[in-house]
């Protein structure tokens, strides 16, 4: 059995447990005990006066895949103890029993073992694909991240995000120990899975990375129908090996049992696959999503990453804002109706209100209900972050960007998001710095580019923009980008060229969605705040992607208009949004 003590004696009344031997002496007196209740012991007395609930102690006492009546053995394991101890379940001195919950060691201990720190933080590898189909690699990524979310629950521990962890997939050599300290972490989970038919199976190892130290390895296989009741093993396990007692909430969500439809799931998780592609995977993601609630009407997950990806549409302009956010809100709502413990609806849900609604209290509540419920979920404080900056809390939103970095720390989205929130309060240097640290990860990840393009416009650097700006309508052909490009031509007085680019928005327009506010940005740029104004009042109209803007740069040719401060009121963003150049942060 591993443990994290270094392995002195433990000394209590007239007992001694010796850990390097594994033994239990009475008076010096070796006693009989089985590998069971020994087992029992050294747990307990690892943790004096912390109550190990049957759960956890089941997980310690037997492997996983074994088949036992675990009520019935845990109960003749703590008896055989008490027998060995003398003890007596109705008036203890070393084992306590908590009726319905599990036991404590409540004697004194002469000599507790000196501990090493606890594991407060972890990441789980990529998990290796052993199927024999190489297609099958979304399954092998969705269940790393399955697990990831199911570990992640634990709210007590910092649990690292995929995108930073999906570049130690197969074929990376690099020592556990390197990760770890790259990742900044106390310990690491890796594994491999394999399915074949109706069958799935996932072996683990967790180790700590302070010496390299192999803490615990475990096999657990089930039917397909009862994917869920293996992931929630896998991370009470965990939890029971580096000793977090589990909140009633978090044992309540761990030891649930709903079995899934395997053709649902997989197209599930093939969704989940395209919508860690960004803007490009995102429609696809949509399919896919529907595909597995139409085939599964009870799958929670499903519903919660259909709202994500809507509201992702939204977010990425790709179609008109009443019509997705209808669709994100009855998504998510569905899926709080099968379980209203899911992170990922409670934070599409949040989207909305803030999206679309302009509920701001009802989304700042909606997002911080999803994090009680998953601590560790990145997109949550990503977009938690956003929302931040939007109600002009530009220090909270930084904030809240650095626990994102804690989660991802050599992710481009975490970066990114971060020169989001520098550009939105005018910190335009630190904008470009953190773009640069997205792209030097990833230099294809064009949202990085767009943060970066427009900081430089911040600073006046409109050719260095321009060219940034021409880089992303290379490498994706969205009107965000073309707009943008519109309002710098603009603002470097390139007049012809930025009403070059309202033709072009007004040609995409007919074979697509454009959102009015990409119209108004140009305008704006042009100083022409009739046509600024006529265009945001369509925006407001139809509540179109990215009217939170208004407080940004992209407006302040007509931030003295008083339609500005009109539409400002009428939206409910507070006056604080609009200050220019905030640095008390």
């Amino acid at each position: 059995m591993a443990s994290d003590a270094r392995r002195s004696p433990v000394r209590f009344g007239i007992f001694e447990l010796d850990l390097t031997s594994g033994e239990l002496r009475r008076r010096g007196v070796k006693v009989r005990l089985q590998e069971q209740p020994l087992r029992a012991l050294v747990a307990l007395t690892e943790c004096p006066g912390v109550v190990l609930t049957r759960v956890e102690l089941q997980h310690i006492l037997w492997p996983s895949g074994t088949t036992v009546d675990f009520d019935r053995g845990l109960n003749k394991a703590i008896n055989r103890l008490r027998e060995a101890l003398g003890d007596d379940a109705d008036d203890p001195r070393f084992i306590e029993t908590l009726p319905q919950r599990g036991y404590r060691f409540i004697a004194e201990l002469e000599n507790t073992p000196t501990t090493l720190p606890r594991i407060e933080s972890i990441a789980v590898l990529p998990l290796e694909n052993l199927s024999i189909s190489p297609g099958d690699e979304y399954f092998s990524d969705g269940m790393t991240d399955e697990l990831i979310g199911e570990i992640a629950r634990i709210g007590s521990l910092r649990v690292i995000s995929r995108t930073s962890i999906m570049q130690y997939k197969t074929g990376v050599r690099k020592s556990l120990s390197a990760i770890a300290h790259e990742l900044k972490v106390d310990a690491i989970l890796e594994g491999t899975v394999w399915h074949s038919g109706q069958k799935v199976r996932i072996t683990a190892q967790l180790i700590r990375a302070q010496g390299d130290r192999h803490l615990w390895s475990g096999k657990f296989e089930r039917g397909f129908t009862d994917l869920l009741d293996l992931q929630s093993e896998v991370a009470r396990a965990i939890a029971a090996q580096i000793r977090i007692t589990l909140t009633p909430q978090e044992l309540t969500y761990l030891t649930r049992s709903r079995p899934v439809n395997p053709d649902a799931y997989k197209a599930f998780l093939r969704g989940e696959f395209f919508l860690h592609q960004g803007m490009r995977g995102v429609t696809r993601s949509v399919e896919l999503f529907r595909q597995a609630t139409d085939l599964d009407p009870f799958q929670a997950e499903s519903y919660a990453g259909l709202a994500e990806a809507l509201c992702y549409a939204r977010i990425f302009g790709l179609s008109p804002s009443g019509e997705t956010h209808a669709k994100a809100r009855a998504a998510a709502l569905q899926a709080l109706q099968l379980d209203d413990s899911n992170a990922g609806a409670h934070n599409a849900l949040a989207s909305v209100k803030e999206g679309y609604d302009w509920d701001w209290a009802g989304a700042e509540a909606e997002y911080l209900c999803a994090l009680q419920l998953n601590p560790s979920r990145l997109l949550t404080r990503l977009w938690y972050a956003a929302f931040l900056a939007h109600m002009g809390r530009y220090s909270e939103a930084i904030e809240e960007s650095g626990r994102a970095l804690a989660l991802d720390p050599i992710s481009p989205i975490a970066h990114c998001n971060r020169a989001m929130l520098f550009f939105r309060a005018r910190r335009y240097d630190e904008a470009i710095g953190a773009a640069r640290e997205a792209l030097e990860l990833d230099p294809s990840f064009v949202n990085a580019i767009w943060w970066q393009s427009v900081a430089y416009a911040g600073n006046h650097d409109y050719s260095t923009s321009i060219m940034s700006l021409e880089r992303a309508i290379s490498m994706s052909h969205g009107p965000v980008f073309r707009a943008l490009l519109g309002h710098v031509y603009a603002l470097a007085g390139e007049r012809r060229k930025a009403l070059g680019t309202l033709e072009e928005l007004k040609a995409l327009s007919k074979e697509g969605y454009v959102s009015p506010v990409d119209f108004a940005i140009v305008y704006s740029g042009l100083s022409n705040a009739d046509s600024t104004f006529e265009w945001l009042e369509i925006a407001y109209r139809a509540r179109a992607t990215r009217l939170q803007e208004l407080p940004s740069m992209y407006f302040d040719n007509v931030r003295s208009d008083p339609r500005y401060s009109d539409l400002m009121k009428r939206m409910g963003i507070p006056s604080r949004a609009t200050q220019k150049n905030d640095r008390a942060l």
